[in-house]
């Protein structure tokens, strides 16, 4: 027989089993051990531990079939405690005997009733019957573990079921709340809805309303000019009847008055003589002399014209009808016509009221476009914060609050205001047409402009910065790309803002001003130092810088240039920080923007000079020649001298290859030997140009190359432009920076000055870098 495996009733396929498997195995077992065996079943067994003679053991597919029949008892004890009720369980106590006769029980069992179908019987088993009770103890500690594990389950499951539950209570207040928050927010937007709604529909209502109000007003104006001007035809219509008027009676008094031809009466003859001819009696006779006829009394009302020549009542001209032919037939004989009657001519506008009027429609008639006219431009624009207002209406309205006595001015102040309103708010496309109205009005009525530079000069600053800026952090000297050279790219620009135009309007705001000491020094207090030092990068297209200097040119004082500051060291700062930008312009290489092509040789050149004409403007002040004070800030400067001799190199440097433009290079070198010259003399303490040398990199080889070079070369470069007077400077600082052996090997170097090429020049070159070191 096999061997009974003790795994027979393991937990596999317990969960396969149906619902009622369970209540089916515990009715077959307990009919297994509690029914009186057969015959088969006593007949006597061998001991256990016998193992030749096998044991065969039912299976449980033939218990049940033996045991189909029986009914399950009435109570069934499992051992467990659940939610189905309690149960009690007494011991089990028995004996086997060898012989297997019979097993006997000492205790019974007691069962305690429960709802529950499920049921288990502690079996006692004689010694036939073992078998069959080890497979019942097998299968009633697999239905334990099932039950322990199904509990464990279900408890696992309805803490999960409680836990569940309290996550959808928390998530239905979450809910409810949420909701709550969501209505309360959908309220509160309506209403702010409704409210801005009603803002906005005020806002129109008030807007509709004064455009209406200035609509009547403007109309109101209008009509009443039309009728000013129709007055104003009548009148000089009535004017010119009643001179015509006056000339014809005045032609027609003198034609009648005029006596024609008569034959001249002969003297009768008296009858009585007394001695006496009768031309002596007339002239003598009292009655002819001494009385003059009555004039004719005159209309009720009328003036009386004026009886002689001297007479201080004026005629005036009246407003009666005329005077009848006989009144003036009888006038004519005690009054002289000849004399020019006062007539009530209207007196014509004063002139400056006349010049306004002009200036008005100048500016109403100005075109920055051809097609169109400012107003009809500003007409057709609106701030981005006010879009339902067009800039006209408001530059309108602030024009006629305004009482400046000069139209020009009122109307440059509102621009003014737009401009400024427009940088604020980055609104970059009127400011073109804001540039040209500014020139325009500077051309046509300088003073008004002038007046305005407190407020004028801020918003021309602050409108450069807008491409300004981003260009000058692309210099070589910015704190983000410092010692790096890098173009601009097109899309930090502003294209709408022409940089070069708003420096050229500074520039001619300022020449206008040089006149007036007082207001040039104005100027120059509300010119930033940052505008100057930022526009002189070398990142700035060329055509500002060269703007921009000439703009300095005119802030030259006597005793100061540049920006004015009310601090002394500021002022000497600021001083020093534009010589250090000029002078780093003579050997600098400018920068265009991304896309542009570079810079030609020429454009570089045009910089320069313009730079060198700063320097010279300061060094030897227009105002006060022998004034010393820009010169002492070159000579004083720590780099200033050292970079205009290393520029000087350059540009003889740039001599010797015979360039198209050489003309302009021998200027420079012209130009630069007098400047360093100049200063020298003047300040031969301060400038200490040995020492200021060294603050440059390789500034002491250069000065000793460049200096070497026009002091004994006189062949190409001479030919090129060099000046005597710039040989002989440069011979005269050459003996006083070396001694006499180093100028004597300078000599040797330069055995054959006349007729150099360049192979020559380079030989020569690099034995003077040779010997200097």
């Amino acid at each position: 027989m096999e061997e009974f495996d003790d795994e027979f009733f393991s937990d596999d396929g317990f969960d396969d089993l149906p619902p009622d498997a369970l209540e089916q195995l515990e009715h077959d077992a307990f009919r297994a051990t509690q029914a009186e065996p057969t015959q088969r079943e006593l007949e006597p067994r061998h001991d256990w531990t016998q193992r030749d003679v096998p044991i065969r053991y039912p299976q449980i597919n033939a218990i049940n079939a033996a045991n189909a029949t029986l009914g399950p008892p009435a109570q069934l004890h499992t051992g467990l405690t659940n939610d189905y009720g309690s149960l009690e369980v007494g011991e089990l106590d028995a004996e086997v005997f060898d012989d297997g006769a019979a097993l006997a029980l000492d205790d019974t069992v007691a069962f305690t009733a429960r709802p529950s179908n499920y049921a288990h019987d502690t079996i006692i088993l004689d010694d036939e019957q073992s078998n069959q009770a080890d497979g019942g103890s097998s299968l009633y500690s697999a239905l334990q573990r099932e039950h322990e594990i199904l509990t464990v389950k279900l408890q696992q499951e309805t803490e999960r079921y409680a836990r569940l539950e309290a996550e959808l209570a928390t998530a239905k207040s979450m809910a409810e709340t949420k909701t709550g928050e969501i209505a309360i927010i959908r309220s509160n937007q309506a209403k702010m809805t409704i409210d801005y709604e009603r803002q906005i529909a005020n806002l129109r209502k008030a807007m509709a309303e004064e455009m209406a109000k200035y609509k009547e007003e403007v109309e109101a104006i209008r009509e009443q000019g039309k009728t000013l001007a129709t007055e104003n035809a009548f009148l000089k219509q009535d004017l010119a009847e009643e001179v015509s008027r006056v000339n014809q009676i005045r032609a027609k008094v003198r034609t009648e008055d005029k006596p024609g031809p008569m034959t001249p009466k002969k003297n009768k003859v008296l009858p009585f003589r007394d001695g006496f001819n009768d031309e002596e009696i007339l002239a003598a006779s009292p009655s002819k002399s001494g009385r003059s006829k009555q004039a004719t009394p005159t209309v009720a009302g009328k003036k009386r014209r004026r009886t002689s020549q001297g007479s201080p009542t004026p005629l005036r001209l009246s407003p009666y009808p005329e005077p009848s032919l006989e009144i003036v037939e009888d006038l004519t004989d005690e009054i002289m016509l000849e004399p020019a009657m006062d007539l009530p001519i209207e007196e014509p506008p004063p002139e400056s009221e006349h010049q306004d009027t002009h200036v008005i429609k100048q500016i109403l008639n100005h075109r920055t476009v051809p097609q169109k006219t400012d107003v009809e431009l500003l007409a057709e624009l609106t701030f981005p914060s006010e879009p339902g207002r067009s800039m006209y209406s408001i530059l309108l309205e602030e024009t006629t609050e305004l009482d400046l006595g000069s139209y020009a001015m009122e109307h440059m102040q509102a621009i003014i205001s737009l401009w400024s309103r427009a940088l604020k708010e980055k609104f970059f496309q009127p400011i073109p047409i804001f540039l040209e109205v500014t020139r325009f009005i500077l051309v046509i009525d300088t003073t008004s402009v002038l007046r305005l530079i407190a407020r004028l000069l801020p918003v021309l600053l602050d409108s450069s910065d807008i491409n300004g800026v981003p260009r000058f952090k692309h210099s070589p000297y910015a704190s983000q790309s410092f010692g790096k050279v890098s173009r601009t790219p097109t899309s930090q620009l502003e294209p709408l803002v022409d940089s070069t135009e708003i420096v050229r309007v500074l520039y001619q705001i300022a020449c206008r001003s040089l006149g007036d000491e007082p207001l040039i020094e104005d100027y120059w207090r509300h010119v930033r130092y940052s505008f100057i030092l930022m526009m002189l990068s070398c990142s700035q297209p060329a055509s500002d810088i060269k703007l921009t200097l000439s703009l300095l040119m005119t802030s030259v004082r006597p005793d100061s240039f540049a920006s004015i500051h009310e601090s002394e060291q500021d002022q000497k700062s600021n001083e020093n920080w534009v010589i250090d930008r000029v002078a780093s312009l003579l050997w600098e290489t400018l920068q265009p923007d991304e896309g542009q092509p570079p810079y030609s040789r020429s454009e570089i050149c045009d910089v320069r000079l313009e730079a060198l004409a700063f320097l010279m403007t300061v060094t030897f002040n227009p105002i006060e020649p022998g004034n010393t004070h820009g010169s002492l800030v070159i000579a004083s400067h720590h780099t200033a001298l050292a970079k205009l001799v290393r520029a000087m190199h350059d540009e003889l440097d740039a001599l010797y290859s015979d360039p198209p433009e050489k003309d302009m290079h021998s200027t420079m070198v012209n130009g630069l030997m007098r400047l360093i010259y100049s200063i020298i003399q003047r300040h031969p303490k301060e400038a200490d140009l040995q020492l200021k040398l060294h603050r440059v990199p390789g500034g002491k080889q250069k000065f000793l190359v460049v200096l070497t070079r026009l002091a004994f070369s006189e062949g190409l470069i001479l030919e090129a432009g060099i000046e005597d007077e710039t040989v002989e400077m440069a011979h005269s600082i050459l003996d006083n920076a070396v001694n006499p052996e180093e100028a004597e090997a300078l000599l040797d170097a330069f055995p054959h000055a006349k007729g150099e090429n360049n192979e020559a020049k380079e030989t020569e070159d690099t034995e003077m870098m040779e010997m200097i070191e």
